[in-house]
């Protein structure tokens, strides 16, 4: 049922309709989160999905603990799986959650990291592939509108956007009207030869730098 793919130490489990890209591009915050912010005790990972991003940061040792949330119970199901297989049940939790709705007000973190459905859409667009539509940009207006009551007093956000479906200024006034300010926007940097190999990534004179692209906020 389950495939898995090894960050360092640790088994991730999960099914091919589940990677909306953090088994790729979602591991440009290894080196993101190294050079910018530096190793944290909780982080969450938002819109989830198996974990990729989490859990490859808890593997790269830049957490101590990690909470996931997914709205896919497939999704909760592959955390739940790689939690177990790697006995990570004392430093990781999952919740199976609309947005922030079903997480409780106890859960606190230093760093909110995510790459979430970033293509605006219809609602019948969203059905069919909810790792890839967002309608009218809702499911990050909730996020912003609810994510302060999990934050620590110096807790931040950094999100992964897709720079092909939005812009950041498409961003500004949910971020800025629920009390946030933008730290920086920037694109993580190309991979270098040595990361290239070491990932089994190729390269050619074809391959095109990321379209991705990061927003970091914290509370005002």
């Amino acid at each position: 049922m389950f495939k898995t793919v090894r960050y360092n130490n640790v088994t991730v489990s999960y099914m091919p309709h589940l990677d909306g890209g953090g088994m790729g591009f979602g591991q440009e915050y290894i080196r993101v989160i190294r050079e910018k912010i530096g190793k944290v005790e909780h982080i969450f990972e938002y819109c989830a999905g198996p974990g990729f991003i989490g859990f490859s940061l808890m593997a790269h040792n830049l957490c101590e603990r990690l909470t996931l949330s997914d709205i896919n119970p497939d999704a909760s199901a592959a955390c739940n799986e790689t939690i177990k297989n790697n006995n990570l049940q004392a430093r990781v939790s999952v919740y199976l959650s609309d947005c922030l709705d079903n997480i409780p007000e106890g859960e606190k973190w230093d760093l909110v990291v995510s790459n979430p459905p970033d293509w605006p859409s219809s609602n019948d667009k969203y059905h069919e592939d909810i790792t890839k539509y967002d309608p009218d940009l809702i499911i990050h207006k909730k996020f912003y509108r609810d994510i302060h009551k999990f934050l620590k007093p110096n807790g931040s956000i950094l999100i992964q956007e897709n720079g092909r479906a939005t812009s950041h200024e498409d961003f500004i006034q949910m971020i800025e009207g629920n009390g946030f300010k933008i730290i920086d926007v920037f694109k993580a940097e190309p991979l270098s030869l040595l990361e290239c190999i070491l990932r089994r990534k190729k390269i050619s004179r074809d391959t095109k730098p990321s379209p991705f692209y990061f927003i970091w906020s914290k509370l005002k």
